[in-house]
């Protein structure tokens, strides 16, 4: 769902509605993460790869709109190892996939939030939160449930 567009046609404009996109996805990646917080899971990073891992807005909203360090992977062909990760647990060189991580995997780079924007994102998300309510309840109402 979108909300607050104009006519306005500028560059400015449009570098708003770029960063609005970033930030929609940012803050359903937060509620992602409250949802798996509430079912008991401990999430202070993200780990990411592939073609956003390049875009710095795509890195530093992820991380000030969810409060978590975002990590980078060092292998460029992060999916590859991925698969090396999965076929080594599933050999037995490791035990769970989480070992296979942590001994396979290496950092390269890492995204911490800016606390100083906290408190702007903390509010957009709250707005974010009442607009997925409402979207639901449209849902219903065309599904006349």
């Amino acid at each position: 769902m979108v909300s607050g567009l104009t006519l306005e046609q500028g560059l400015d404009s449009l570098a708003i509605e770029y960063l609005s996109a970033i930030q929609s996805v940012a803050y359903g990646t937060r509620h992602i993460i409250e949802a798996m917080r509430q079912s008991g899971h401990e999430i202070t990073k993200i780990s990411m790869c592939g073609g956003g891992t390049k875009n710095p807005l795509w890195l530093r909203e992820h991380a000030d709109v969810t409060g978590c360090d975002v990590v980078l992977s060092k292998e460029p062909e992060a999916v590859i190892l991925g698969a090396a990760m999965l076929g080594a647990t599933a050999s037995g060189v490791h035990e769970t996939l989480s070992d296979a991580v942590k001994k396979m995997g290496f950092e390269g780079g890492r995204i911490s939030p800016n606390k100083e924007r906290t408190n702007f994102h903390n509010k957009k998300y709250r707005v974010f939160l009442e607009m997925y309510e409402d979207q639901m309840k449209y849902k219903a109402m065309m599904a006349d449930k």
